[in-house]
Parts: structure tokens; sequence; C-alpha cells
């Protein structure tokens, strides 16, 4: 029995991987992140925030910032002042409680319709990465399709990463062993106004909707009690602490979201020891193999993580269920869905979610009105 729940442990630790690695190699890649750096503060990250909230929460690069600094090549300088200018502002409305007050704000059927946009976002960021490789596609889905609805005894991720490391040892390429060396440094001001002006803002709407609001309100639908600690207070107050310190030792700006949590739990982290097994993965990636975390990461199959995301994007779609009997919500849940997955920006679906919800709660408020 232990042996089985160690293994649900592993499974549910490698969740997110899909999201993660995809875009920690592009940002090393392209961007010049130091490797060490940005596995290190994310596997101190997914610790620090298991310890503390008692579940596995998702670590992930922030998807607005790193998608529109990869598009535009910006240097890693530019980016790490803006995660800790993200950093500064999410300590901010958590310490003065306006996190608090503005959630109250956010109707269930706009958070469901978060939540539903980024689903179709992830499967569609799936279908490339399984169009690249699609024979491992197709036996990655069939052994994840025969371990989720036939054999549900086995943990579903861990005949897939077995597959993945099989298929990846060829790619790898030897390199040295040991860490790249860290350098310390707080941003210039020039950085810190580009970084606030051409990632920041994009990202302050989305990481409110997606990673603190809708983050919080997944975690109680997914864990109930064990998600005492996931507030949104709690939440803003974890990012900003480990986007101040990511940025300061050199690493990539980070948050919770609702869509990796999600990930941890389908794939078995029923506790906090999953976020402890990924974590400590990070840290020894960073430190052992930082010299050759790019080769190592890039050599495991995008078939196989693009399948993962395709599951998870699904699930995550799924949580639209509860509002189905409900007409109006369902309608706007759909239009801030649909609206962000055509624009590819889940702050539009949100704000035209946020605006039909209060703009038909004053009509119906000034017809009665009338009516007395």
């Amino acid at each position: 029995e232990s042996v089985k729940r160690i293994l649900w442990d592993i499974s549910g630790a490698f969740g997110d991987i899909g999201v993660l690695f995809p875009i920690a190699i592009a940002l090393i890649a392209k961007n010049g992140f130091n490797p060490t750096a940005l596995f290190l503060m994310a596997g101190l990250f997914y610790i620090a925030s298991a310890y503390y909230f008692k579940i596995t929460m998702p670590v992930q690069p922030l998807k607005a910032m790193a998608a529109i600094a990869i598009a535009s090549g910006l240097g890693y300088e530019v980016i790490n002042a803006a995660g800790i200018t993200m950093g500064v502002i999410l300590l901010l409305i958590s310490i003065t409680g306006l996190s608090v007050k503005l959630g109250r704000f956010f109707p269930v059927s706009v958070i469901r319709g978060i939540q539903l946009g980024l689903g179709m976002m992830l499967i569609k960021a799936s279908a490339r990465l399984m169009n690249d490789e699609v024979l491992i596609s197709l036996a990655s889905g069939a052994i994840l399709i025969t371990s989720v609805f036939i054999i549900k005894r086995i943990p579903p991720l861990i005949p897939i990463i077995i597959l993945g490391i099989i298929l990846s040892l060829k790619g790898i390429q030897p390199a040295a062993m040991g860490p790249v060396a860290l350098t310390l440094g707080l941003p210039s001001f020039n950085n810190l106004w580009t970084g606030f002006i051409i990632l920041v803002l994009p990202q302050i709407a989305l990481t409110f909707g997606n990673a603190i609001v809708a983050t919080e309100a997944t975690g109680k639908i997914l864990y109930g009690d064990r998600a005492g600690r996931l507030t949104l207070k709690a939440i803003p107050m974890s990012m900003g602490l480990a986007n101040i310190a990511s940025g300061i030792i050199g690493g990539a700006p980070m948050c919770h979201g609702c869509g990796g949590l999600t990930a941890h739990y389908k794939f078995g982290a029923a506790s906090e020891k999953s976020g402890y097994i990924i974590g400590i993965t990070l840290i020894v990636l960073a430190v052992l193999f930082g010299s050759s975390a790019l080769s190592i990461i890039s050599a495991f199959p995008k078939g196989v993580l693009g399948v993962l995301l395709c599951y998870v994007g699904i699930q995550h779609s799924l949580f639209i269920k509860d509002i189905l009997h409900e007409k109006q919500a369902t309608f706007i849940a759909l239009t801030a869905a649909v609206l962000g997955f055509i624009t590819n920006n889940l702050t539009i679906g949100f704000l035209a979610g946020i605006g039909i919800h209060y703009g038909l709660k004053t009509f119906t408020w000034t017809i009665n009105l009338l009516k007395e």
C-alpha cells in the first residue's frame, strides 16, 4: 500500500511538466536565462509552497510575461526586473487586503470562464507539441487512456514518464556536470520601467484572475478542507516573495496557476508530498546538471508533453459543469472563455465576462426598480 501511494505521489509530482518544461526551455534558449538559477528557484518555490499550503501547489513561469518575452527576444535582465516589480505589486495587494476585496467582485461564472478558456488554450498548445511527434503522441495517449480508464490501479503518469525517459536517453548530449554560477543583482531603473510597461501591465489582470482567484476556487473544489490555507491573501503573498527572490538571483518570474493545480491533482498529488518530489528534482537538475540542463530537458519527447498538456486542458475545461444548469452563468462563462481563446488573451475574456455580469445585474436592478 505504501509503495502504491509513493507511486501516486511521483505521478502527481510531474503532472505539470507539460507547462513548465516547454516555457523553461524557451526562456533559457531564447532569452539567455541561467538554467541553474531558473530551476533552483522553481524547486525552492515548490518546496516552500507545499510546506505552507499543505497541498502540492504548481510553480509555473508567468505565462503572458513569458510569451511576450520569448516572442520579442527580451534579455533576461528586463524579465528579472519585471518579475521583481510583479513581486512587489503582489505583496502590496496581499498586505493591504486589496486582493481579498477585489476577489469578492469575481462571480463564479467569470472564474469558470477563465478556467474553460485556459483549458482550451492548453489543448491548442498541446496540439502543436503532439504534431511534432505524432507516433510518440499516439503511444503516450494510448498509455494514458489505458491507465486512466481501464487499469485504474496504475498512476497514469508513471508509464508515460518511463516512456519519455527511455526515448530521451538517445537525445541527451553529455556535458560538464555541476551548476552554472549565479550572479546576484538588483535591476536598473531602465530595466524596471521597460519590464513594467512591456511585461507587467499585460500580466496583472491575468495573474489576478487565473493565478489568485481561480486558483483559490480550483483548490477548494479539488482539495476541499485540505485547501484551508489557500486564501486570496496567502496566494499573492507566496508569489510576491518568490518573485522578488527569484528576480534578484536571476530566476524566471513565477506564479501558481489553476491549470497546474488541476494537473498535479488529477495525476495523483493528494498531499504536499508531490510538491517536495518535483521541488527536489528541480534542485538536483539545477545543482548537478545546470550546465547540461537545457540538453537534458530538450531531449524529453514533445509528444509526451503534448499528451499531458491535452489531458490537463480537458480536465480543466470540465470545471464548467457545475454552472451548466444556470443559463445566464453559462452564457457569461462561454463568452469569457471564447473571447479569451480567440484573442489568445484571457484578460480580454475576463474583462468582457465582468462587464456582462455587472451589466446584466444593473439592468435587472433597474427593471425591478421601475416595476415598483
